[in-house]
């Protein structure tokens, strides 16, 4: 494993989060899964989104991508997937969190956390780019679809917040024989190549 720190990161995304009660956001997110509510259907592709707006050389910032969300999509999805949430929250039996706060809550996972991890992510990718000195690009709907975040050259590459790769929740585990896996710090310059040896796989 590599790990790539902040001598390799020219430009970097500082990260924006929100204070919240102790438990809440975890309940939040159980009833968030439960009901579905954060599907693109109702809230719009959150990497096609971002994709679009950095194609348009817009700042990665989370005053930026805020408002450039709120222009391709609105606000009426939010109050939709914030109402969704709340019967949930309701169904659950969860008496102290009501429904504006699951509005903000909504808010918080398509503003603030999408900023992070969209921004995490390009930030990886680029720095690990740059250490091989070979151009990149990401991933299309359909790549996406796949379990692949970026290219590198020609290798297909998944990025996740360090920590999550592993765990027994998260969907499209990389398999490290086809694809590079990088994980990255949220908050902080550093980011991790787990199998390097894969980009001389191919050569």
């Amino acid at each position: 494993m590599i790990k790539l720190t902040a001598k390799n990161y020219n430009n970097s995304i500082a990260p924006h989060r929100r204070e919240w009660p102790k438990y809440s956001t975890q309940l939040l997110n159980i009833a968030t899964q439960n009901c579905q509510s954060l599907r693109a259907k109702f809230v719009g592709s959150m990497k096609e989104t971002w994709l679009e707006m950095k194609e348009q050389n817009i700042s990665g910032t989370l005053e930026s991508w805020t408002e450039y969300y709120n222009n391709a999509h609105g606000t009426d999805g939010l109050v939709e997937a914030s109402k969704k949430t709340f019967v949930m929250i309701e169904a659950m039996g969860i008496t102290r969190i009501d429904e504006a706060m699951c509005l903000d809550y909504i808010k918080e996972v398509v503003y603030n956390k999408t900023h992070m991890g969209m921004g995490g992510e390009e930030t990886a990718v680029q720095v690990v780019a740059d250490y091989y000195e070979l151009p990149y690009r990401w991933s299309t709907a359909e790549e996406e679809s796949r379990g692949i975040d970026a290219w590198i050259d020609d290798k297909p590459v998944q990025v996740k917040p360090e920590g999550s790769a592993f765990k027994g929740h998260v969907h499209n585990h990389a398999d490290t024989t086809t694809e590079l896996l990088i994980t990255y710090t949220p908050k902080k310059k550093v980011c991790y190549i787990h199998n390097p040896e894969f980009m001389n796989v191919h050569a």
